[in-house]
């Protein structure tokens, strides 16, 4: 476990000295671990460029700016950082300032190293107390953001992660005049068949085996969703007609290859329509629905076809293989 860092901050000359010699052995083992500054100015200054502190130790009386405006700072630095107060100043109202500055704890002057050092474990546990159930409920967060935007069966980005990544494409491609994007969109061909004979669990099983093999025929940088049933989409960055094409032919390649699920070897290929983003979409799913049209297509011609769609004739398919 990594030390605790405190940073204390006194003008008091003998301090530094004073702490370092009570907790000599708890330093040299590594279990505490002391910053100094001379008043709330430099204290800012080293919280700014350390993130790591865990607690603050500061007296009331300092020049250039005083604890109860360095208590008001803290919160701008993280709304985890917690402060002691240590100050000879003991009475009623400078107690009452500082605890409505956020002051997590007043001791007095001269310093009973004792109750110190108590008040610093209190504080600490509070901190990491404080920081565990930040860090629980972001991974909660982060959980229920992931299982929004990703399919539960292959594990692949979902059809909401599909809109939202059309969205952006299509900001994208109002400020240029390039093709971003090329987008394919992939149907398995006899899929139904399968599912129909051997049952759903190994045409789920299929479907899982299927988005492994789309993410091992794509390149660095390209990504695959899955839209539902036996439907995908691919996106390639940057792509263009050649490119896309290319992948294109390695899915088709890769997916005629046989499965085996359970003690059965089955075999599917993927009719594949292909469209690139152009200034000439009007909506965030034009570039999907014309992949979409182009697969039907494909799907038509029969098995193992791709079909590339022509964004300057609208309802003209340029290329089918």
């Amino acid at each position: 476990m990594d030390a605790v860092k405190i940073l204390v901050v006194d003008d008091e000359l003998g301090i530094q000295r004073l702490i370092e010699q009570r907790f000599r052995k708890r330093i040299r083992a590594k279990e505490l671990e002391f910053i100094f500054a001379a008043n709330g100015v430099e204290a800012l200054e080293k919280l700014q460029g350390d993130n790591h502190v865990d607690m603050v130790l500061t007296d009331l009386n300092m020049p250039e700016m005083d604890g109860l405006a360095l208590l008001g700072c803290l919160p701008t630095i993280s709304e985890n950082l917690k402060a002691v107060v240590i100050s000879a100043y003991t009475d009623i109202a400078n107690i009452r300032q500082a605890m409505n500055r956020g002051a997590f704890d007043f001791l007095s002057k001269p310093i009973d190293f004792q109750d110190l050092e108590r008040t610093i474990e209190k504080t600490v546990e509070f901190v990491h107390h404080l920081k565990h159930k930040q860090d629980q409920t972001q991974k909660i967060q982060d959980e229920l953001l992931h299982a929004a935007l990703h399919d539960p069966l292959t594990g692949l980005p979902n059809r909401a992660w599909l809109s939202n990544r059309l969205t952006e494409i299509f900001e994208q491609q109002s400020r240029s005049q390039e093709p971003l994007y090329a987008l394919l969109f992939i149907d398995l061909d006899g899929f139904k068949e399968i599912n129909d004979e051997l049952g759903h669990l190994l045409g789920d099983e299929l479907l899982k085996y299927v988005a492994q093999r789309l993410k091992h025929s794509l390149r660095e940088g390209d990504s695959v969703a899955r839209l539902g049933g036996d439907e995908f989409v691919v996106f390639l960055e940057g792509g263009d007609i050649d490119s896309a094409t290319i992948v294109a032919k390695r899915i088709q390649a890769s997916l005629q290859r046989p499965f085996k699920l359970g003690d059965r070897q089955v075999s599917s290929g993927a009719s594949i329509g292909i469209a690139l983003s152009s200034p000439e979409d009007r909506q965030p799913d034009d570039l999907l629905h014309n992949a979409d049209v182009a697969m039907y297509v494909a799907k038509s011609e029969g098995k193992g076809c791709y079909v590339v769609f022509d964004q300057s004739v609208p309802g003209k398919i340029e290329t089918i293989v």
